[in-house]
């Protein structure tokens, strides 16, 4: 036989909140946790781990912090319905990187191997000019009962978290909004990187990032970037060390140009994949290799690089654990619950064979 156990604090106060649920008592909004508290005589904490108990269960519903839980309709309880799934990209996927294609190929997959209808967006937000009126209309004519945006600029995923179709944030930067959302958070491999660079010698150092990295405001990687030369004593400058450039072919080799005419850096930091064969093509032309004279970071590598005659050091972008957090908020939506949970999760620096000392 088991021994008994008697039931905690947190057990005894779900079940008067379960019994306030089936009565009729709670209804729509539920009390804030502090009125609970006082309400049932126990600590704050003894009231939230019995409304985790309770959400866990389908009974309610946390959306967000600040924000007070919903009951959950008794009819809505443990239901399942099917649902038809967009995702809405900021430009063409043809146009896109290894990385991309894998992950939404991935939820694509996924999200139908739940029974669910999943689509691209007939129009992506560069089509759309990137305004959220006509971008809320296209979606609206799409008719999907929830969609995920990936990669969207601010005003869109605000424009998202104003209306009442369930919506995912994956990637853009949706802190502080009532969104679920995943979120790649370059911070801690930056980090790790201008260390490595820094104690091989090198003071010179250059971001080459797309525009939306820099505009309306400098995202949390390149914010992240300035800050550890910063720490390290170097003086950053957003011209030089972040500079802007026109994101085209030869908008890139008029940046190098610039960039290697007077005062060259010692070390690229690369983003986009397709920036980094025309910088080595650049560098040859002038007798610099890698990492001999420049060394050099690719932060979002392509499998074709994996024919380079040397590993370049590069992030490991995540992509099951965006999936993970993407399927969970779909089959929350599915059982009438969506919840509002936010994700970041931190790639892996890559050494690689493409940092050296600094050129003297």
């Amino acid at each position: 036989m088991h021994p008994l156990t008697r039931p905690t604090l947190a057990e005894h106060t779900a079940r008067h909140l379960r019994e306030g649920f089936r009565s009729g008592r709670w209804q729509g909004r539920l009390p804030g946790v502090r009125q609970f508290a006082a309400e049932f005589g126990v600590s704050r904490d003894v009231v939230l781990e019995a409304l985790r108990m309770v959400e866990a269960e389908g009974l309610v519903i946390h959306e967000g912090a600040g924000r007070s839980r919903r009951v959950v309709p008794p009819t809505r309880r443990g239901m399942r319905r099917t649902l038809r799934v967009g995702i809405l990209l900021p430009g063409p996927l043809e146009a896109d990187n290894a990385h991309t294609h894998q992950l939404i190929s991935g939820i694509l997959s996924a999200v139908e191997s739940l029974g669910h209808a999943a689509f691209i967006s007939p129009k992506h937000s560069l089509q759309l000019g990137g305004w959220p009126t006509r971008i809320r209309k296209h979606l609206e004519e799409c008719q999907a009962d929830a969609w995920i945006i990936y990669s969207a600029e601010r005003a869109v995923l605000e424009m998202a978290a104003a209306w009442d179709v369930p919506t995912f944030a994956l990637g853009g930067i949706s802190e502080g909004l009532a969104l679920a959302g995943s979120r790649t958070d370059l911070t801690t491999p930056m980090e790790a990187a201008v260390d490595l660079l820094v104690r091989q010698g090198h003071r010179q150092l250059a971001l080459i990032c797309p525009p939306l990295w820099r505009q309306p405001r400098l995202n949390h990687a390149a914010t992240a970037f300035l800050q550890r030369l910063n720490h390290h004593g170097i003086r950053a400058e957003a011209s030089f060390h972040i500079p802007e450039w026109e994101h085209t072919p030869a908008g890139l080799h008029a940046l190098l140009r610039a960039l290697f005419f007077a005062t060259p850096p010692t070390a690229l930091l690369i983003m986009e994949p397709e920036c980094v064969g025309p910088a080595l093509v650049f560098l040859a032309e002038r007798g610099l290799s890698v990492p001999q004279h420049v060394s050099l970071i690719n932060l979002l590598p392509d499998p074709m690089q994996s024919f380079y005659r040397i590993g370049l050091a590069h992030f490991e972008w995540p992509v099951q654990p965006h999936m993970n957090n993407v399927l969970h908020w779909v089959r929350s939506v599915a059982r009438g619950n969506a919840h509002l949970r936010y994700t970041t999760i931190a790639p892996e620096f890559v050494q690689g064979e493409s940092i050296a000392r600094a050129c003297r």
